[in-house]
C-alpha cells in the first residue's frame, strides 16, 4: 500500500477513543497529509522505539524478534499499525514487556 493510509474513518470523538484522541489526533492529521505511518509516529517525541518501513524486516525474521533486536517496529500503511503505534506510545512498559516475553 502507498504512504497515506486513508485515517478519514477515524471518529475521534467516539467514546472508546477518548484516551488516545489528543494525541492520536494529531498523528492521524500528519496521515491526511500523505505522511507515511512509520514518520507520522516517529513524529511524537515520547516514542519509545523508532517505527520503520515492514520492508526493513528482514526475510524470515520474526516481527517480535526484530523489535526486540533492534528496538524499531517495522510498520505498514494500514490502521492497524498505525494504532498499533498509539498503543506503544501510551503504554510503552506494556507493550516492551509483551515485545521481551514474545520475542
Amino acid at each position: 500500500m502507498e504512504a497515506g493510509v486513508d485515517a478519514t474513518p477515524i471518529d475521534w470523538d467516539a467514546p472508546w477513543l477518548e484516551p488516545w484522541n489528543v494525541r492520536g489526533r494529531a498523528l492521524a492529521g500528519r496521515l491526511y497529509d500523505g505522511v507515511p505511518v512509520c514518520q507520522a509516529l516517529n513524529a511524537d517525541a515520547a516514542a519509545p522505539v523508532r517505527f520503520v518501513s515492514q520492508a526493513l524486516l528482514p526475510p524470515g525474521m520474526a516481527y517480535e524478534q526484530f523489535i526486540f533486536d533492534t528496538g524499531q517496529v517495522p510498520t505498514r500503511e494500514n490502521l492497524h499499525d498505525f494504532f498499533n503505534g498509539l498503543v506503544w506510545l501510551h503504554l510503552p512498559q506494556a507493550k516492551r514487556r509483551m515485545n521481551q516475553l514474545q520475542a
